[in-house]
């Protein structure tokens, strides 16, 4: 067996049974405590696997030195495809109707009384996204970090992105289940929904990795998507269907990702023809 497919094997050997167990005490306690663990089992298990099977190799990829244009593209692609297609569920729906003003109550409660939804939004954002940051890594680090390199090498960057999404959609599978993640829509349709769209998002998410050489990419990407989603849009989504257009588990959001991942892979065969080179060193 090769030290790739043995390296693949601990990783998710330990990641997915570890992951499991937390999503369970999530599940039945509902306490934040064991969200944040377990966000950083795949990260904690990634940067083990990284030493032990690829000491001194950096696979990682955790630098800041790139180009300046493969962070753009991080922090743009995912507010193109999450904020046109909510605004155009907001529009099909006529929803929100009060405007953002109604924000900062939605997220922060009582504390939220009588701030501008304005002011709100441009006073948040940046901590916000650093605390989104800081949840994204500890997946990131997993997945994009550690076993999308190993897969790529092992298996080519089709069949690497094919599985690296199929078991992160799997690994959220449990928290949908059990009806504490994205659990506004009709179970069967959100399930089948939920893994299309990470499929789709696999793709970009391996893409920016794979030409950044950097994991950062993928977490900033994942940061900006979790805080735009989850912070702000679904917050000011008072309609029950909204869900069903935009979203995670959105067809409208599905339709504007497909559309990006054909470009991504136009341009990613383009550049694989032009530089065979793995994200993972020799």
């Amino acid at each position: 067996m090769s030290k790739e497919k043995k390296s693949l094997l601990v990783f998710y050997g330990i990641t997915l049974p570890a992951s499991l167990i937390f999503e369970l005490l999530y599940i039945f306690t509902k306490s934040d405590l064991f969200v944040s663990l377990l966000m950083w089992i795949p990260g904690i298990t990634g940067i083990v696997c990284s030493k032990v099977f690829f000491k001194n190799q950096g696979i990682l990829g955790f630098k800041f030195k790139i180009k300046p244009l493969y962070f753009i593209l991080s922090i743009c692609i995912p507010v193109i495809y999450l904020v046109l297609t909510y605004a155009l569920a907001w529009v099909v729906l006529k929803d929100p109707t009060t405007g953002t003003d109604t924000l900062p109550k939605a997220v922060l409660g009582e504390w939220g009384e009588g701030i501008h939804g304005g002011v709100y939004i441009a006073v948040s954002f940046i901590p916000l996204l650093i605390s989104s940051a800081l949840s994204a890594a500890g997946e990131e680090l997993g997945w994009r970090g550690f076993a999308y390199p190993v897969l790529e090498k092992e298996f080519g960057p089709v069949k690497a992105v094919i599985i690296n999404g199929f078991i992160w959609a799997l690994w959220h599978l449990p928290l949908i289940l059990g009806g504490v993640y994205q659990s506004n829509v009709n179970i069967v349709y959100g399930i089948i929904t939920f893994f299309v769209l990470v499929m789709l998002v696999t793709v970009i998410y391996c893409w920016l990795r794979s030409i950044s050489g950097s994991v950062i990419t993928a977490i900033l990407l994942h940061a900006v998507h979790n805080e735009l989603d989850q912070l702000y849009l679904q917050p000011l989504s008072s309609n029950e269907k909204v869900p069903y257009l935009a979203g995670e588990q959105g067809i409208f959001t599905i339709t504007v990702v497909a559309i990006i991942v054909i470009l991504v892979i136009v341009v990613w065969r383009k550049q694989k023809h032009l530089s065979n080179a793995s994200v993972l060193p020799d």
